[in-house]
């Protein structure tokens, strides 16, 4: 059957991709697991208190790339240069420990203005000086994984973020049979329950990782290095996901928590698309790098177009299924009640179409950072004029049509600075079977 298989995936080219797939599983669990959260926590809340409850999860991810200042970005380009990943991830440890302290005496600060009437902080009172731990959980998980990356133990990886799996799915059912006796736990639940997906695996991470001493202490050279090459990536970054999510931040400020709930559900993007692109783009990156090193940036081309393709063929059949079940999975996951985001959760599956790959890595992998952020914060304006007009016009529907147009925007002009179109259309866009799973996909959207 393994070999039928294995037959099968070489027949479509897509063979020799087990680590990659590897990365993939191994991310494919946070996935699992924020289906999880929301499968479990829609059924105990109502729209309303489930639309605070999303907006935790998205003050969080909105957030932690803000102070992340780039470095698990810097730490990933300079072990995939130079050996010693101990001494540059003791640095970013550091440093990590640094800004978590920084932050929680800022918001100790906000705490105790909120106590003496200066602001109000309403339902976040006290629960915000749990704030740092998510950030610690998710940063140190980060660099972690692109340390497994990098030392090529994918498939250890793989095995580490299982176990923490299940220690994170624990942890969900226990926060729900407190949110079950207590409604007012909600957002002490929520702030844990993200803390200990992306820290309980860091544990495993870091028992099992060969030869690492940990111990605090920041050298000025190495932290400059990673915070010169990781900070317009941190630009960028930001600047990439504030536009990711800048349709729940329009509806957010615009709307109540019970329309937010309904966007936010409709809004959801299948994480496995965004998880596997990640996958296969982190497993080539070094690769890359040492290509773009020794000169040979067409070598580093073909791997992009052909992880592109790869990754295309994996996930276009996925999109095709969930678009043909669009209503079941909503209604599924959460309940009849959000059956306006049918139309929203079909809307966002075009865009996955392009989640193939990382269409930034290649100036990544040349150190050409700036372009990156100046691109990232072009489409980030972009994004934010087209999504109010549509939004003006068509309602909730236009703010997924601006993300979507611009993310077409993004794809043509990375396509277009790194001269890829020709070889983009031959490998991808013509390949028989892609073009199939993409006009059956078109089709299934309006019916």
């Amino acid at each position: 059957m393994i070999q039928r298989l294995k037959g099968l995936l070489n027949r479509y080219g897509v063979g020799g991709i087990k680590k990659s797939l590897h990365l993939a599983i191994s991310q494919s669990f946070v996935a699992v697991l924020f289906i999880l959260i929301d499968y479990v926590f829609s059924k105990q809340l109502s729209i309303y208190e489930f639309g605070a409850w999303k907006e935790i999860f998205f003050l969080f991810n909105l957030g932690i790339p803000l102070v992340a200042f780039g470095l698990p970005e810097g730490y990933k380009y300079f072990i995939a240069k130079d050996s010693r990943f101990e001494y540059f991830f003791n640095n970013v440890l550091t440093i990590l420990l640094i800004i978590s302290v920084g932050i929680f005496m800022i918001i100790g600060l906000t705490n105790i203005m909120h106590f003496s009437g200066l602001i109000n902080l309403k339902q976040y009172y006290l629960y915000s000086l749990l704030f740092p731990l998510p950030l610690v959980g998710f940063l140190l998980n980060k660099t972690l994984r692109y340390t497994y990356i990098n030392l090529d133990q994918a498939e250890k990886l793989t095995k580490l973020s299982a176990y923490g799996a299940i220690g994170s799915v624990i942890v969900i059912l226990i926060g729900a049979y407190f949110v079950s006796q207590s409604k007012s736990l909600v957002i002490l639940v929520a702030i844990l329950i993200y803390f200990s997906i992306f820290f309980i695996p860091s544990i495993f991470y870091l028992i099992a990782l060969p030869g690492i001493k940990l111990k605090f202490g920041m050298n000025k050279i190495a932290a400059r290095q990673m915070l010169v090459y990781g900070f317009p990536l941190y630009l960028a970054t930001f600047a990439g996901i504030l536009s990711n999510y800048l349709d729940k931040l329009i509806v957010n400020v615009t709307s109540d928590e019970a329309t937010f709930a309904i966007f936010a559900v409709g809004a959801f993007e299948i994480p496995i698309f965004a998880m596997l692109s990640a996958a296969f783009s982190q497993q080539i990156f070094p690769k890359m790098v040492r290509y773009v090193e020794d000169g040979q940036e067409d070598k580093a081309k073909d791997i992009w177009i052909d992880t592109t393709r790869k990754v295309s063929l994996i996930t276009y059949p996925i999109i095709l299924v969930v678009m043909f079940f669009a209503e079941e999975i909503i209604f599924l996951i959460y309940n009849k009640n959000y059956a306006a985001s049918v139309i929203l959760f079909k809307t966002y599956l075009l865009v996955a179409l392009f989640r193939n790959n990382s269409y930034g890595i290649l100036l990544t992998a040349k150190g050409e950072t700036k372009i990156i952020t100046k691109v990232s914060l072009l489409i980030l304006t972009l994004n934010l004029i087209v999504s109010l007009t549509l939004y003006y016009f068509f309602d909730l529907i236009g703010i997924v049509f601006g993300t979507l147009i611009s993310t077409f925007c993004m794809w043509f002009f990375y396509l277009y600075r790194e001269s890829l179109f020709k070889a983009y259309f031959k490998a991808v866009i013509l390949n028989k079977a892609l073009l199939v799973f993409t006009i059956l996909i078109i089709i299934l959207y309006f019916l």
